[in-house]
């Protein structure tokens, strides 16, 4: 079918430009990784811990042979490619890549410069409604539950706390369901209040973080008392509510490692039955304090 639709297009005729260009697809091992490299005189310098990540993701069966060249000059100097070819040579893995030579030797101003599809392109890609809250909590599950990060940051991930695309694919797919209930269930009190100073993401990283799969409506009723839906004025939950309105209006950002750990501590406070509480606290040094169980309460 293709060559036919080339032939519609008088292919040859209006191809006739030659190029220095050659590509071939190599099956490179650890030995050609290693080779290649020997040609690797005029590259940028080489980042340890991409490397590393690389090698972690090769290991794990998460680096994909997706069609990104390796890429020479035409004096045989490499150009683009060297850290796939440090992570190889690394990790004893051998893949199958495309090697471009005779590519002009200041090509490698022109790498890197497109813009890259983020998680949200790729879930939006693959029909995921939700895709930005989506890729954002997915990422929040991995960097806080998974990784136990005291990041103080919300957006701080450094390359261990990562997902690949293919990663926050792949777990969307599997979690979808369930995901997209909290997502929608927070989304309705989201948008109740004016003044918002918490994201659908990190509102519903918060409400599974106490709450798991599928939160009770206990969870949610806290949730709205920490945004300031239903408000008990000198308890835990209106205290919490304070500090995150207040960092809001007076523009003084908190950690979102501050917020998990204050709101778990708030829950706690809830399932007792939101006693009067003046002051509370929590630590960036400390670790996260240990959940406690709706359904223990209720079986009192």
């Amino acid at each position: 079918m293709m060559e036919q639709v080339l032939t519609n297009l008088n292919y040859e005729v209006t191809t006739k430009k030659r190029s220095n260009l050659s590509v071939d697809l190599v099956y490179i091992t650890p030995q050609v990784a290693k080779n290649y490299l020997s040609y690797n005189t005029q590259n940028r310098k080489e980042s340890l811990r991409n490397v590393m990540f690389l090698v972690e993701q090769m290991k794990k069966g998460l680096f994909l042979e997706n069609g990104e060249s390796i890429v020479f000059d035409n004096n045989n100097k490499l150009l683009d490619g060297q850290h796939r070819l440090m992570a190889i040579a690394k990790s004893g893995l051998s893949f199958h890549i495309p090697v471009v030579r005779g590519a002009m030797k200041n090509a490698m101003a022109t790498y890197d410069t497109g813009k890259n599809r983020s998680s949200i392109d790729i879930l939006g890609l693959n029909g995921f409604k939700n895709a930005s809250t989506l890729s954002s909590l997915s990422k929040l599950i991995y960097k806080y539950e998974t990784k136990g990060s005291k990041a103080a940051h919300i957006n701080a991930y450094n390359r261990t706390e990562t997902l690949t695309n293919q990663q926050i694919l792949d777990f969307c797919k599997e979690n979808n369901d369930w995901v997209q209930e909290i997502i929608r269930n927070i989304s309705n009190i989201y948008n109740k209040p004016t003044t918002k100073f918490l994201g659908v993401a990190n509102l519903s990283f918060i409400a599974y973080t106490i709450g798991g799969k599928n939160p009770s409506s206990m969870v949610y009723n806290f949730i709205k008392n920490i945004y300031g839906i239903t408000r008990e004025e000198g308890t835990a939950t209106s205290y919490l509510y304070s500090k995150l309105y207040n960092s809001k209006i007076n523009k003084e950002p908190l950690s979102f490692y501050w917020i998990l750990g204050m709101s778990i501590k708030a829950w706690n406070f809830y399932l007792e039955g939101n006693p009067a509480v003046k002051y509370f606290k929590f630590l960036l040094d400390q670790q996260l304090p240990k959940v406690n169980k709706y359904e223990n309460y209720r079986k009192r």
